[in-house]
């Protein structure tokens, strides 16, 4: 991997420089100190003669301030865009005026210690390759606008665990394992500490930071297999956020953290339906108030109306009401497994009608600033992913609460389901894919799902997306020795893992 530019060192020396990152060979050769690549503010001492930028003013002799000055002479008066901003307003007042004379100071470049060679390469790594990769939108990606200045804006220990967090996912993904065990190590004892500090009441000026570590080392559990934390500091996570007061739930940056929360949560019950049974510890999305938490209910509903319940988040890959859905299923088929109750006359059979008209009513749209940050192939990219989740629900309905001679609409869900899956050039989430993929059964449709896992190893390698692999393929190794069982077809896929097979995060 090289720098864009050369490093400081060949720069004063005026030779030329190799780029290597993190130290280029030509000062380890002549056993200097390698300054290196990142930006800084520089004052040279003299004039250069290789400098073309630089601006001579010759003062003559005997000039003084209070001489005058010829009227002949051109003046400016620049117009800035707070001047466009006052020129809306019908009356100017003093205090309009004196606040753009008197405007606060911009913020220092930097609050934190600066982050050299090996953390500033994986500080960037994760800006411009996890970032992204989390996210199917581009225009507010929370990952880099909202957790990366959590990181970086203060030198306490719970913004120091948060960044060692960030540098493990990095370290895990671009180098070996071994490479983020020290990073993660730091988090977590970081972690601890302010969790206790918390605890006790004296932490309360940065729980979002704290928050957002929690939920880091969450993800960092999605990309190793390995990694066996991921319920531990999801539920942390959980009850930081069920201490924090309504005021501070409320704040925008709670919001991208809130809906992380719930993205793992929904998912993490779908892997294990009765890991989250006692009801005050769930975080569902309806917006029925008798039937959401009060937690979510004191959270999700300052951030989200009817209108903005249907916007794609780049996070989730849909929109709020597809994982609303989600979650009202997963309720249902835990009850399913509790009671083996095939009975589908009643509240179930009312259930499944209601939502499936939902989701095929559903459409998902796209916030104003999105569709202006986007390409074309990038707003179809996305709307492929929503659709997908969309289609992928459906699918998981109608498997969960089957009735006689479905068979015909589930097959017309599952073409559409290809149809979408072929308009995304690498699927974002192993959760749809999972879904299409155990209601395949020709040779065909297990081709198409195994040459998207291929492309999703390649693109993203995610430790997840392994497990998931391993999971489908045992269901149909089960399906076809099995064969059908009953009315329902082919024996419900649920039934088919391996218990010694780790449950995937599907996130």
């Amino acid at each position: 991997m090289k720098a864009k530019r050369g490093c400081w060192t060949c720069k004063q020396r005026k030779i030329g420089c190799d780029k290597t990152i993190p130290r280029c060979n030509n000062c380890n050769r002549s056993q200097r100190l390698c300054e290196g690549y990142g930006i800084r503010l520089n004052w040279p001492d003299q004039l250069q003669s290789r400098r073309d930028d630089h601006i001579v003013c010759f003062v003559p002799e005997g000039f003084s301030a209070g001489e005058s000055i010829s009227t002949q002479q051109r003046r400016f008066c620049n117009t800035t865009y707070r001047d466009f901003a006052l020129a809306k307003q019908e009356r100017l007042t003093w205090l309009q005026i004196i606040k753009r004379l008197c405007a606060e100071p911009s913020p220092s470049l930097t609050l934190h210690l600066p982050a050299v060679g090996n953390d500033a390469m994986l500080l960037t790594y994760y800006e411009q390759i996890i970032a992204p990769m989390c996210s199917t939108t581009r225009a507010w990606n929370g990952f880099q606008f909202q957790v990366l200045p959590m990181a970086l804006s203060s030198r306490d220990k719970v913004s120091r665990s948060l960044c060692n967090s960030m540098l493990a996912i990095s370290a895990h993904h671009r180098q070996l394992p071994g490479a983020a065990l020290a990073y993660k190590v730091a988090a977590m004892k970081g972690l601890h500490e302010s969790v206790t500090t918390l605890g006790g009441g004296l932490c309360v000026v940065s729980p979002e930071t704290t928050l957002a570590t929690a939920m880091m080392l969450c993800m960092y559990s999605v990309f190793d297999e390995e990694e066996a934390q991921f319920h531990a500091h999801l539920e942390g996570a959980k009850k930081i956020l069920s201490c924090l007061p309504a005021s501070q739930r409320r704040q925008p940056a709670i919001e991208f953290l809130v809906n992380w929360i719930l993205y793992y949560d929904i998912l993490s019950n779908f892997a294990q339906p009765f890991r989250d049974s006692q009801a005050h510890r769930e975080i569902a999305f309806s917006r029925d108030p008798q039937t959401r938490p009060d937690l979510v209910r004191n959270t999700v509903a300052h951030f989200y109306t009817p209108l903005t319940f249907r916007k794609i988040v780049g996070l989730l890959g849909c929109s709020i009401e597809v994982f609303d859905i989600i979650s009202s299923v997963n309720k249902v088929r835990a009850e399913v497994l509790e009671h083996a109750n095939r009975d589908i006359t009643g509240t179930r059979w009312q259930m499944r009608v209601a939502l499936e008209e939902k989701l095929r009513n559903l459409t998902q749209n796209f916030s104003p600033d999105e569709v202006a940050h986007s390409t074309c192939d990038q707003i179809i990219a996305s709307t492929a992913t929503a659709e997908l989740y969309r289609l992928a629900t459906l699918l998981y309905l109608v498997r969960v609460v089957p009735v006689h001679g479905d068979e015909a609409q589930r097959n017309a869900y599952l073409d559409q389901a290809f149809m979408a899956l072929g308009q995304v050039r690498v699927a974002t989430c192993p959760w749809p894919v999972f879904i299409i993929a155990c209601e395949s059964r020709t040779e065909e449709q297990r081709m198409k799902i195994l040459n998207v896992l291929d492309c999703m190893d390649s693109a993203r390698n995610v430790g997840n997306v392994r497990i998931t692999r391993n999971i489908i393929q045992t269901i149909w190794r089960q399906q076809d020795l099995r064969g059908s069982a009953d009315m329902t077809g082919p024996v419900p896929w649920w039934l088919c893992i391996e218990s010694s097979i780790p449950v995937p995060w599907f996130t």
